[in-house]
């Protein structure tokens, strides 16, 4: 019952997320502009898109891994990013031990250690952890923004379309970059390091191409893959449709639930998630800042107001000074 349960939460994720668009989430601008179209988020900020073109997934790309430098470097996000490089830090003593545990948990709830599929490339899970895992890889990022583009062609809501692209986009960069970590960490996997009676799994730093390509888990736990595409497709989804609070909840118990089946199932160590995570979030964050015109308005409806321009002037005329302000709103 409880598997059942949780399959039908997953099934809602993949349906609400793909067609799930709000009613009162309408474009104010169609009729004057079909270049933009305008959407409102809350009573006082609203998304602008502009019409999306087919390739602006590839050729948004420069411009979005200059924001996510520029996004990188600033405060709060090294902070993040320091946090995540020191949480992987203090979880790594006690990796071994928290795999044993998931798996003996994992164990005694029904789950399986191995990942079952049937059906064209094997696309189908035969057991619910299979599915859990599942959630993460590109095909749960693919079913979203194909459900979006649908919607969005078939209702010309640029909205859906443009963040369709940005999924795609997503995958694009986070892989380049999941990637790029990877083959600097040279981590071993979970069950490659219980063959090879390496407690925690063996570290070795940039291992060569040829090295990785024959025996791919020997070098990749670090970070996750699954993780950093899952994340990076959340935060898309989520910001493009700020206005539905429910997708960060819901997609936060899936990505825990999914974490726990990757330990349990000895794919990854705990502590290739902080950094996963930060990085889906950092990547994605910057994909949406590079696409979206934000329009922030005040309560009444008005649109928000430069701040006033002082322009000071002086002169003199005979024995006077005379002293002159002009305020440009």
């Amino acid at each position: 019952m409880q598997k059942m349960v949780v399959l039908r939460a997953v099934l809602f994720f993949y349906v609400s997320l793909s067609f799930g668009q709000k009613n009162d989430s309408l474009s104010v601008s169609n009729n004057l502009n079909k270049d933009f179209q305008e959407f409102r988020i809350n009573s006082n900020l609203s998304y602008q898109y502009q019409k999306p073109k087919f390739f602006d997934f590839v050729t948004k790309i420069p411009n979005s891994i200059v924001i996510l430098g520029d996004q990188f470097i600033q405060k709060d996000n090294l902070i993040w990013f320091g946090s995540s490089i020191g949480a992987t830090a203090a979880l790594v003593p006690f990796d071994q031990n928290m795999v044993d545990s998931s798996r003996d948990f994992g164990q005694e709830i029904g789950f399986n250690e191995s990942h079952n599929y049937s059906g064209p490339l094997k696309m189908f899970p035969k057991d619910l952890n299979s599915a859990i895992y599942r959630f993460g890889n590109g095909f749960t990022a693919i079913l979203i923004g194909g459900g979006l583009l649908t919607y969005g062609l078939k209702n010309d809501d640029y909205r859906a379309v443009q963040t369709s692209s940005e999924i795609l986009e997503g995958m694009i960069i986070s892989g380049f970059f999941v990637q790029a970590v990877k083959r600097t960490t040279g981590r071993e996997s979970p069950f490659i390091a219980e063959e090879n009676r390496n407690e925690g799994g063996k570290w070795t730093l940039f291992p060569s191409f040829k090295a990785y390509a024959t025996n791919t888990p020997h070098y990749d736990a670090m970070p996750s893959g699954h993780l950093v595409t899952i994340m990076t497709t959340i935060v898309i989804v989520s910001e493009n449709y700020k206005e539905i609070k429910w997708i960060k909840p819901v997609s936060c118990g899936l990505i825990g639930l999914m974490c726990f089946e990757m330990t349990q199932s000895k794919v990854h160590w705990v502590s290739d998630y902080p950094l996963a995570l930060f990085m889906g979030y950092i990547i994605g964050k910057s994909i949406v800042k590079s696409r979206i015109n934000e329009k922030k308005e005040l309560k009444t409806g008005h649109s928000e107001r430069v701040k006033p321009e002082f322009n000071y002037t002086f002169s003199t005329t005979q024995n006077y000074t005379l002293a002159g302000m002009r305020i440009v709103f």
